[in-house]
């Protein structure tokens, strides 16, 4: 009766909406500067075939310079070596044809673990071949083998779960986006979501203006009235 009575309180609907999750998607991991260069590639390429596409001819395009940071500064390197790489005619000068990329870090206060939604079962049997492997004192070679094969099983179903960047998805994340812009119209704007680890977010944050950068300081002046007698 008991055991009925607590089925039936956990099959009770709830005040509020089941939390359901998506379906199963994918997203890149950003853990060097190649993968850098792979995403100047991509929209370098995006913002060469919108130029050559416009009906019109457009001018030369200038790469607005971000805030000063590790992230921004390499990126846009890369950016303008692969528009040169993908045909574009790039200006030193500013210009009315500009491309524009902005850099937000997102870190998500909590803790969400990608796991499995029944934890107690893989747990249970990996208790269990722990427990028959120091059970027996001789051990099979099939006995080892299929030790092995779970251990395979297990390692191949984190991976899937996970996805196969190392560390898996992290609860730190970077959206990029980049626009082409003529004046106050936006011909092609992209924006692109990563995974970082949390220890490389400093490499997207923007780097304070030190006072040497900022210009010399303000001279200090007096004004004096002279008084006749």
């Amino acid at each position: 009766m008991l055991g009925a009575a607590l089925l039936a309180g956990g099959c009770s609907s709830l005040d509020v909406p089941r939390a359901d999750n998506y379906p199963i998607s994918s997203q890149k991991k950003a853990r060097s500067v190649h993968h850098w260069d792979v995403l100047a590639d991509d929209s370098a390429r995006r913002i060469a075939d919108k130029i050559r596409s416009y009906p019109m001819a457009l001018p030369a395009v200038y790469v607005v310079p971000a805030a000063p940071g590790t992230f921004n500064q390499s990126f846009r390197e890369l950016l303008l070596t692969r528009l040169v790489d993908h045909g574009a005619i790039v200006s030193r000068q500013p210009g009315p044809l500009v491309v524009r990329f902005e850099t937000q870090l997102i870190e998500h206060p909590s803790e969400v673990e990608n796991q499995s939604p029944m934890p107690a079962l893989g747990l249970a049997a990996g208790i269990s071949v722990v427990r028959d492997l120091y059970a027996y004192d001789h051990v099979t070679g099939n006995y080892v083998g299929s030790l092995l094969s779970l251990g395979a099983i297990t390692d191949l179903s984190r991976r899937w779960r996970d996805g196969t960047a190392a560390g898996g998805p992290t609860r730190t994340e970077v959206l990029i986006t980049t626009s082409l812009e003529r004046e106050d119209t936006f011909l092609a704007r992209t924006a692109d979501v990563y995974y970082i680890d949390g220890e490389d977010g400093g490499l997207y944050v923007p780097k304070p203006v030190k006072a040497a950068d900022a210009g010399p300081p303000p001279v200090a002046t007096r004004n004096w009235k002279v008084v006749g007698p």
